[in-house]
């Protein structure tokens, strides 16, 4: 059975490039006369950068409610607005997948929902039909990623030149992982990645 780790942490570099329509929805907020704090002193835009900065890590409301309209308007979501039972569907899910690719575990509702009831005590109908959708939904999802692995032209040619490496299985599972996508420069680097475990250990 799959055992769920926490994830790791962010840092301030990975911020989401948000549109300018975003940060003008942002920079109205920040200057709007009812928006109020002791850091935002005339002449010194350096504390109010830095305070806003740090409202933002510790979770702020109004600043919170703030950034949560402007993830809504470029279509992401941040991590802290998933419920701790979302979580751990999607990181069962990703271990599930992982023994699934290597050695053909079988998924299936019931394995998560056993899973689900050594987690919580009060283990009840709600919890059971919340973890059925978010295993529904990201199952999906994770079918559909390993489909575009398996379809991709490019990965198939390197499954062809790289015969003694399960290249289609090992970059599903790093889509499903979020580690690649299936853009150019992912896949140049994990070109780049079989190459280098094919060459001589020096």
């Amino acid at each position: 059975m799959p055992r769920v780790k926490s994830k790791e942490k962010s840092s301030l570099l990975d911020i989401y490039p948000y549109s300018k329509d975003a940060f003008q929805y942002l920079y109205d907020k920040l200057t709007d006369e009812n928006f109020k704090r002791r850091y935002i002193i005339k002449d010194k835009p350096i504390n109010a950068v830095t305070g806003i900065i740090w409202d933002i890590t510790q979770g702020e409301p109004e600043i919170t409610e703030i950034i949560s309209t402007m993830d809504k308007m470029v279509g992401i979501r941040s991590e802290k607005t998933r419920s701790r039972l979302e979580k751990i569907v999607d990181t069962w899910l990703k271990k599930a997948y992982n023994l699934k690719l290597q050695k053909g575990y079988v998924i299936h509702r019931s394995f998560l929902l056993k899973f689900v009831k050594t987690i919580y005590e009060n283990y009840d109908e709600n919890i059971k039909r919340a973890a059925i959708y978010h295993f529904d939904k990201y199952n999906d999802k994770n079918k559909k990623k390993i489909k575009r692995a398996y379809k991709n032209i490019r990965l198939n040619d390197l499954q062809e030149r790289y015969p003694e490496f399960n290249i289609l299985d090992a970059y599903a599972y790093a889509l499903i992982t979020e580690k690649f996508k299936i853009k150019e420069d992912d896949l140049i680097e994990f070109e780049n990645i079989i190459a280098l475990l094919n060459s001589p250990n020096k």
